[in-house]
């Protein structure tokens, strides 16, 4: 498989938020567990450590959301399946090193449902859930994972640009096999917009790049353990991404679809974390 298709396949996940083969005091300050629900990427905490999760997310659209024209509503249900691996390494110049067995330091498994309710043509809302396990594969550690919450998006045109705004409040939280449980209730604000990209195309659709930028506020702040057991409070986090996608049909790519590929650059306010991910999805979607 090349480079492009291991990238695209696997969406890579958000950190688990410490080194896969932290010890047990580190995972108790930011459990690797949360790997399950965190975007996607490369990221780096502190300055001194990073930390690179894979996740492959099947999904099914059971029923496509819509509204007819005398205002009568379909809710659409997706279901889906990310299969999230925490690795010790990612190296562009080893990727069969990369996704050697060996490399793997946790694995979970995670059952997802989205409901999109179109309140009118221009706003719906999505309620979601997902519940998984997961365990780290040099030890004997386990958790479950849940989390559920309510986006909402607002869609209104000026020119040529498309745009959409987007808030989310989501509660997510961790229940391990020891040790207490914790959560924390991420709170989003939004805004997403693309324009025609020249005459370019793709399988004779036209291409549109989309940017999105994004505000989190961590309620309950998420603390990360630095290289030297330093405790780092992470109370928000940025988001700005730039992509493309086509005008009506998904990207595809070998056995895949994408609904559009791009890149986006995450930090939090005070500097302790950065990021760099893979986009697959709008921000709505996600």
């Amino acid at each position: 498989m090349n480079l492009l298709r291991f990238l695209v396949c696997t969406a890579c996940l958000f950190l688990s938020l410490a080194e896969a083969r932290a010890q047990d005091v580190n995972a108790d300050r930011v459990h690797w567990a949360y790997s399950s629900y965190f975007g996607t990427g490369w990221y780096q905490v502190g300055g001194d450590r990073d930390a690179y999760v894979l996740r492959m997310t099947p999904r099914k659209e059971f029923r496509k959301a819509d509204i007819a024209d005398d205002g009568k509503r379909t809710i659409g249900i997706e279901f889906s399946f990310p299969i999230t691996a925490g690795l010790d390494k990612f190296t562009l110049d080893d990727i069969p090193g990369t996704v050697d067995a060996d490399n793997l330091a946790s694995l979970s498994v995670t059952t997802g449902i989205d409901v999109t309710v179109p309140m009118n043509e221009r706003w719906a809302l999505r309620p979601y859930a997902s519940i998984g396990w997961g365990a780290l594969l040099n030890g004997t550690a386990s958790a479950w994972t849940y989390w559920t919450g309510v986006k909402s998006a607002y869609t209104f045109q000026n020119g040529k640009l498309n745009w959409a705004l987007i808030n989310s409040v989501t509660y997510v939280g961790y229940q391990p096999n020891s040790g207490p449980s914790e959560d924390f209730w991420p709170l989003m604000a939004g805004l997403e917009f693309d324009y025609p990209f020249g005459d370019h195309q793709m399988d004779d659709e036209q291409l549109f790049l989309t940017w999105h930028g994004m505000y989190t506020s961590f309620e309950n702040d998420l603390e990360m353990v630095l290289e030297d057991e330093s405790i780092a409070p992470i109370t928000d986090q940025w988001e700005f991404g730039l992509s493309f996608r086509k005008k009506e049909k998904p990207i595809k790519l070998w056995v895949f679809s994408f609904d559009r590929l791009g890149l986006a650059y995450r930090f939090s306010s005070s500097g302790d974390l950065k990021g760099i991910s893979f986009v697959f999805q709008s921000v709505f979607d996600r």
